[in-house]
């Protein structure tokens, strides 16, 4: 396995899993009359996708189709989900004020969310290591 491959696998699950963390901390800080799937929502959509995106980069050596569809949606899901995020916590900003959780845990998603998608444009595979034929010593 391409070491570029698996960093970019291993980047992607670490901040699909830190927003399972961030969506789980919105929901403790919703008010208690209120439901908290309404905050942790977005987050862990994000993370269910970007998840699913980075096994699905791993298959790239046994179906191309399903590894070039995990790279490019798993580049497309952090950017989109930093935007998402970024709305949201404007949204949130204009009703409970700059000192809520929500507005501080989202802004702080959405920032990081450019940086994943940073690390993950510089680290995916080449496009030779993309096209390139598996090795003989890699076919089973």
């Amino acid at each position: 396995m391409n070491w570029r491959l698996a960093l970019f696998t291993v980047i992607g699950l670490i901040y699909a899993a830190a927003l399972v963390g961030a969506g789980m901390v919105a929901w403790r800080f919703t008010d208690p009359q209120k439901s908290g799937l309404e905050n942790a929502a977005l987050p862990l959509l994000l993370a269910v996708a970007l998840g699913v995106c980075s096994v699905m980069a791993l298959w790239i050596r046994k179906d191309r189709v399903i590894g070039m569809i995990g790279i490019h949606v798993g580049l497309v899901v952090p950017i989109v989900g930093a935007v998402a995020l970024a709305w949201r916590a404007w949204e949130r900003l204009k009703q409970d004020g700059i000192g809520s959780p929500q507005v501080i845990l989202l802004g702080i998603c959405s920032v990081l969310g450019v940086f994943v998608f940073a690390s993950m444009l510089r680290t995916r595979p080449p496009k030779e290591a993309r096209t390139a034929e598996p090795a003989a010593t890699d076919r089973p």
